[in-house]
């Protein structure tokens, strides 16, 4: 049975497309059959942030009736199957965000994860892949505003009957005097942080190259968070 998973943040820039790229990658890694999905019509960054800049096959055709599925999976050279939302405005204009279910239609039961990279904001577009979704990954930053914007994603994630799978914590500076300690942080959000991201050039690196970290540099700490995240989701199955 398929685990539909989506990243949520509430705000944007947090690092959720990276998350879903690594946590994918970890998965694929582990031997389970993973689909990351671009759910973020607007702004879209999976293909790009794997090398496919203006692809043929798109997550808006497929809505659209225009491709089949099958014609929107891409196969990185790392092992990660990936479904790419177009970055072009007019695309954008052209496909119906609440058609969205059909790919959760299509998806089920032909892998043992989907992981869905949310659009930004708590708007009717997330709210409707909440609504077709199991679990929501909460991905967030060491800081009081973000760490705001998440309660009430979770908020949102709970009132679609989401469990929520636990905390990633990205750009974290770990010592720093001017951020939330994680105490604080799973004091307020009232779930586990699962792992922690330091502010990392590696990873900075491995968006440059369109590759994931967990590829390019299997072994440095960032990428064992990453594994540590997937490894977590492995365990703890939704009830």
């Amino acid at each position: 049975m398929t685990r539909f998973i989506t990243l949520v943040s509430g705000k944007g820039g947090v690092g959720k497309t990276t998350t879903a790229i690594n946590v994918g990658q970890a998965l694929t890694d582990m031997g389970k059959k993973v689909v990351v999905v671009d759910a973020n019509l607007v702004t879209p960054n999976v293909g790009i942030h794997l090398g496919v800049m203006n692809p043929e096959g798109t997550i808006n055709k497929f809505l659209r009736k225009e491709k089949d599925l099958k014609d929107a999976m891409y196969l990185h050279e790392s092992g990660l199957t990936f479904i790419p939302a177009s970055p072009s405005y007019s695309e954008f204009q052209k496909t119906n965000p609440q058609k969205m279910t059909e790919i959760f239609e299509h998806l089920d039961n032909t892998a043992d994860f989907v992981l869905i990279d949310a659009p930004s904001g708590l708007g009717y577009d997330v709210n409707h892949i909440l609504k077709n979704s199991d679990e929501a990954l909460i991905v967030t930053m060491p800081n009081l505003s973000s760490v705001m914007d998440a309660l009430k994603t979770i908020h949102v994630a709970q009132a679609n009957d989401n469990t929520i799978t636990g905390i990633v914590l990205n750009m974290t500076h770990w010592a720093s005097r001017h951020e939330l300690k994680l105490e604080e942080i799973e004091r307020i959000l009232n779930y586990p942080v699962i792992a922690m991201l330091r502010v990392d050039s590696k990873i900075r690196k491995a968006v440059h190259r369109q590759v994931p970290l967990n590829y390019l540099h299997p072994n440095c700490r960032s990428a064992r968070q990453f594994n540590k995240v997937a490894e977590y989701i492995s365990l703890h199955k939704k009830v």
